[in-house]
């Protein structure tokens, strides 16, 4: 898990993103955002903190195969932050 502390307007551009476009299951605090980056599927849990913190929980990476789906669990601190980081420059602005 990272956890970044983020300007108020980051935060509130990030968390109205996450409320309007990530998936979020009945009874939980985080949020499930899909990205595709260089071709690569990814599926990212993400929670909202208070002070205008973001944590990043765990990614799955998703490889589509004529089988079906296959996924790779991301729990790497640098693979993590690079996400986050991804996530906050493209919905927080």
């Amino acid at each position: 898990m990272i956890i970044r502390q983020l300007k108020e307007k980051q935060f509130e551009g990030l968390h109205n993103s996450l409320v309007m476009k990530a998936h979020a299951d009945p009874l939980e605090a985080s949020y499930t955002v899909s990205m595709a980056i260089n071709g690569a599927e990814y599926a990212v849990k993400v929670q909202p903190e208070r002070h205008n913190k973001v944590a990043v929980l765990q990614a799955l990476r998703i490889y589509r195969e004529e089988c079906g789906p296959r996924f790779e669990l991301i729990t790497k601190g640098n693979l993590l932050s690079s996400l986050l980081e991804i996530l906050i420059y493209q919905e927080a602005g």
